[in-house]
């Protein structure tokens, strides 16, 4: 007996011949997965808490003033003003709301599921075939991370939704010829400029998708020829929108591209190509490694990296064989992959190790790649037939089912393990501390800023965006939260430790004292502290003894303070920077004594041995 090609016809049983189940059976069991991914995306954000660049734009959000600087400010290579101007209203709305967040998150990522349906129906038609691309998007742990944290959905997801409308829009355009097709391709593509610079691939991917459905009808040249008024378009938009880019960049101090070393790019590659993407792929890893601030990196395994190399070929060869247009298809994903994931991060990102272990980088292509299976799947249809879930084609390989079935329980087990790396708990823990402790504050209490710790925050962030004068503001209202934003002077000083608690406050840096214990030299009442030029800090402490209430005058930099002097008290703060002189205090009555003179950053007082100091 001559090997052959192995087919199954599968029939339904007789409740799923009916005509309520021809006529919608195909959606219902679409929006049954989908349901199912929502639970789960449910889930991990339940585990989640906002986190790193989450922090930076809540904070910016009420720091700065709403406008084209705020909104085209390039943050670590992101142009990304609709996603700026989406955290602006959320945060208007419920600052640090990560119910309200989440809320945002599933929309969007259900949205995009739905979206995405209804283009795997128009190329395919009816068939239940199109529910294995469906279910490799909504299960895929390459949207693990896009799906719990903030920053990362603010990018990818409205990127996502514009790539599928965008290519649907091209759909629809070569069956009909219609004009606003090609206004609605140009349209969506520029929402997706609004949220996520990669946006500039989709009209790539569209010219490819072009080429691929009529190379064989037209040919090569007469697929491109066929729509040229429509990519000379393109060309002119994505050469105004990089030139804005560049000047946007230039004007926030962007880093821009850089070219890694040799071995830095082949190490970075070899890592990237060779094992997350083939690992994430096929629904692994089974396991995840070291965590970060936003979320666990991939795990290689020599196994699973081996395996999934494997399923990957077995999938390509056996579709080719099938059908000989499915090479052009996987041709589009390995493209996609290469030049939109692999070597624009590669060159942004400098060809970081850690960077090829981010499962988020290969979020962007879950749709390019659910569409490409499909297309390798199963023929794309000129036109679409009357609108009824018919079954289609039910001859199919007798490989797909299993293979779906083993895909989503590999993702189920991946998914509970990517749910342990995340920060939800901790992270949660220190707002809701600060909350509670804000809520509680001292009128007569100046909240003098520190650090958000490193676990949250990595410390190639701006300084500013760091400290949680801007931070945990946005967690107080009204007078309350100006006084975090910009501290005035106080004679008790509490800040933010690890926890989220606020503690009394010790001032860490320079200090000028008088000897033995005394008092400052005063001249015509006033006393100079030469503390080291160019010393930083965020406070200033001024230790003093006086007989009765009075006031100061601080002169630094040549900004003029006044500060009360109370007889009760024997420190007085107030909010501080980069000294390029000494400090000059002038006093109004006899009998002061100033003590000493303390410049530096706020730090918890159980943070430094041997008290206040």
């Amino acid at each position: 007996m001559s090997g052959g090609q192995v087919e199954v016809e599968l029939r339904l049983p007789g409740w799923g011949r009916g005509p309520f189940a021809r006529r919608h059976g195909l959606t219902v069991a679409a929006l049954f997965l989908l349901l199912a991914g929502l639970v789960v995306k449910g889930w991990l954000l339940s585990r989640s808490y906002f986190a790193e660049d989450d922090i930076v734009f809540v904070g910016r959000a009420l720091a700065e003033p709403f406008g084209w600087d705020h909104l085209f400010r390039v943050h670590i290579g992101h142009l990304m003003p609709g996603a700026l101007a989406l955290v602006r209203a959320l945060t208007a709305i419920s600052a640090y709301d990560w119910g309200l967040v989440s809320v945002v998150i599933m929309a969007l990522y259900a949205g995009t599921a739905l979206a995405l349906y209804r283009l795997l129906r128009l190329i395919c038609g009816a068939r239940p075939l199109i529910l294995v691309p469906f279910t490799l998007f909504l299960f895929a742990p390459a949207n693990f991370q896009v799906g719990t944290w903030f920053a990362a959905a603010l990018n990818i997801l409205p990127l996502q939704i514009a790539m599928i409308m965008a290519i649907r829009s091209q759909l629809l355009l070569i069956r009909t010829g219609r004009a606003g097709h090609a206004v609605a391709g140009i349209a969506w593509t520029c929402a997706g400029l609004l949220f996520f610079e990669k946006a500039v691939f989709i009209p790539p991917v569209l010219l490819l998708f072009t080429v691929l459905l009529l190379a064989r009808e037209h040919g090569l040249v007469g697929a491109v020829r066929r729509h040229w008024g429509l990519w000379s378009a393109y060309l002119v938009l994505g050469g105004g929108y990089l030139t804005g880019y560049l000047l946007a960049s230039g004007r926030s101090g962007g880093k821009g591209f850089v070219l890694p070393e040799f071995y830095t790019a082949m190490e970075y590659l070899g890592g990237f190509l060779g094992g997350t993407v083939p690992t994430l792929l096929v629904g692994g890893p089974l396991s995840w490694g070291a965590e970060t601030t936003a979320g666990p990196l991939v795990a290689h395994r020599a196994v699973e990296v081996i395996v999934a190399w494997l399923v990957l070929a077995a999938v390509v060869v056996g579709t080719c064989r099938r059908r000989p247009e499915a090479a052009g298809a996987w041709a589009l994903a390995v493209g996609y992959l290469l030049v939109a994931d692999a070597l624009l991060i590669m060159f942004s990102r400098s060809g970081s190790a850690q960077h090829a272990f981010e499962s988020r980088y290969i979020a962007d292509a879950t749709p390019v790649l659910a569409v490409c299976l499909a297309l390798a799947l199963m023929p794309w249809r000129k036109a679409d037939p009357p609108g009824r879930d018919s079954p289609g084609n039910g001859v199919v390989s007798p490989f797909v089912l299993p293979t779906a079935c083993a895909y989503l329980a590999l993702t189920l087990v991946s998914a509970a393990g990517f749910a342990q790396g995340l920060p939800g708990e901790r992270n949660r823990a220190y707002f809701d501390a600060a909350r509670a402790d804000l809520a509680r504050l001292d009128p007569q209490t100046g909240v003098y800023p520190s650090l958000i710790p490193d676990r949250m925050l990595f410390p190639w962030q701006a300084v500013e965006d760091r400290l949680t004068s801007r931070a945990l503001s946005p967690l107080a209202e009204g007078a309350l939260g100006e006084r975090i934003r910009y501290p005035g002077a106080a004679h008790r000083a509490v800040t933010f430790d690890d926890r989220g608690h606020l503690v009394p406050a010790a001032v860490l840096g320079a200090r000028a004292a008088a000897r033995d214990g005394g008092c400052l030299p005063l001249s015509d009442r006033t006393a100079v502290a030469d503390l080291p030029a160019g010393q930083e800090g965020n406070i200033l402490r001024i230790d003093y003894r006086v007989p009765r209430d009075t006031r100061a005058t601080v002169l630094r930099d040549g900004r003029r303070t006044e500060v009360p002097l109370r007889a009760d008290r024997d420190r007085v703060y107030l909010p501080a920077g980069a000294v390029s002189g000494p400090v000059r205090i002038s006093v109004r009555d006899d009998g002061v004594c100033l003590r000493a003179v303390v410049l530096g950053m706020a730090v918890p007082e159980e943070a430094v041995s041997g008290g206040a100091e």
